[in-house]
């Protein structure tokens, strides 16, 4: 093993929340919105399509299908670092992972862990790797699922580098998937990669090599075509200090559409707020920094799940109707009032260069008689700065799963960190599975 990815080992197996009420909280808060996100899209055709073929017992299945479903409606967090979705992809893997007697507390850690590594990797990659076409969800996420099972599993060593070794040669995911069932399949996948590689090394004894993050060929030399080199006293001095989840921190999602256009959102519902209608204006400007609308590909959306995709689909909505309707993104045609729309809408990229950690994405309302109005709204709800509480996380989880179940999930876990993880795993397979499938 070399050593660099000895210090990645070390430092996933020795993490330790004793003391940080501040990341327990934290990746509580995102359980729940992981879980109301996965019972969102519990009844989509395609998660109704794919669950029946799903093998229970097998956990590679298990987590393939709440990777899928929990990132289908795109309802599900995000993070900066990574251009990309931590919970999705992390927590699918460790409930096919978890055992009922394992504790809250190593699920919590776990969790926390497989953050850290993927939110630095993408500190190292970003935004270059975003731009070149890669999907990080899917590309990071299987080391990042991988050092979460290790950690909750408490792997070490040679085994547990093993474990990242073949997750990482799994490494895939492209972003031209948005729009499509390809884009939740990256998180089904990268979720069960590390299921796979797991139960590989743990369960079958078969070996890979150990040296994953050597500065000439590994994992991290061949995504940045040589232009990144591991920096072991910096990943030391980072890792927890204070906390992926932390800072650059979460964005939690109140609609069902890609989190690049939050902040466009928020600016248009300020715009309706102070008067002004789609029907006054001339033009409608939306800017972005240079080349951060990638994830938003789509500016002429033919289907509802591509407008889930497309500034211009989500403005809209606000500026002619005074709010999203999730409804919209489920459509398989657009409307012809949005196409009709549509001419009047522009992007423009005259944002400076922002720092990964911040969004500015303003917006711009010409109106018919010349005068002009902008907004550039940095911290929307929901935002790192500006997040969503912990009794409107509860909210969603009861809106997505309308049952007298969904007041215990929740008491559940208002319980933790203590506890073990063996009631709530109980209560998600019966929701997802059996509830689902009959």
């Amino acid at each position: 093993m070399d050593e660099n990815t000895r210090t990645v080992v070390e430092l996933v197996t020795e993490t330790d929340l004793s003391g940080r009420d501040d990341l327990t909280g934290q990746a509580g808060k995102a359980f729940l919105d992981y879980l109301a996100a996965l019972f969102a899209a519990r009844r989509e055709p395609a998660v109704r399509r794919l669950l029946p073929g799903i093998r229970r017992g097998r956990p590679e299945d298990k987590a393939l299908a709440y990777g899928f479903a929990s990132h289908y409606l795109d309802y599900d967090d995000a993070q900066a670092n990574i251009a990309g979705h931590f919970s999705t992809v992390l927590y699918s893997a460790l409930l096919a992972a978890a055992r009922p007697e394992d504790t809250v507390r190593d699920f919590l850690a776990a969790y926390v862990a497989g953050a850290e590594l993927e939110g630095l990797l993408g500190a190292c990659l970003n935004p270059a790797h975003r731009q070149q076409g890669w999907h990080s969800t899917g590309t990071i996420g299987p080391l990042g699922a991988a050092a979460a099972i290790i950690r909750l599993r408490h792997l070490s060593g040679e085994q547990a580098a093993m474990v990242l070794s073949l997750a990482a040669t799994q490494s895939s995911g492209m972003a031209f998937e948005a729009g499509s069932d390809g884009k939740p399949l990256h998180a089904g996948f990268a979720a069960s990669h590390a299921l796979a590689a797991w139960r590989l090394v743990a369960e079958y004894g078969l070996s890979a090599r150990t040296n994953i993050f050597q500065d000439e060929t590994g994992w991290l030399a061949v995504f940045s075509n040589g232009q990144q080199r591991f920096d072991e006293a910096s990943w030391r001095r980072c890792w927890l200090q204070p906390g992926q989840i932390l800072e650059p921190g979460l964005w939690m999602k109140r609609h069902r559409y890609c989190s690049a256009a939050i902040c466009a959102a928020d600016g248009a519902a300020k715009l309706y707020e102070q008067g002004v209608r789609l029907g006054d204006i001339s033009r409608v400007l939306i800017h972005f920094p240079p080349g951060a609308d990638r994830a938003l590909r789509y500016e002429k959306p033919q289907t509802g799940r591509e407008g889930q995709f497309s500034a211009e689909y989500v403005v809209w909505q606000i500026l002619a109707h005074g709010g999203i309707d999730d409804a919209y993104f489920q459509l398989p045609e657009v409307p012809a009032e949005f196409l009709a729309a549509l001419p009047k809408f522009q992007r423009v990229y005259d944002v400076g260069k922002l720092p990964l950690s911040v969004r500015a994405v303003p917006v711009t309302a010409i109106m018919k008689d010349g005068t002009r109005h902008h907004i550039d709204i940095r911290d929307p709800q929901g935002s790192p700065a500006n997040p969503l509480t912990l009794a409107q996380e509860e909210e969603k989880v009861s809106a997505a799963w309308e049952s007298p179940l969904a007041a215990r999930l929740i008491h559940e876990v208002r319980g933790w960190p203590s506890g073990t993880i063996g009631p709530c795993l109980t209560m998600i397979e019966g929701v997802i599975f059996d509830e689902v499938i009959e």
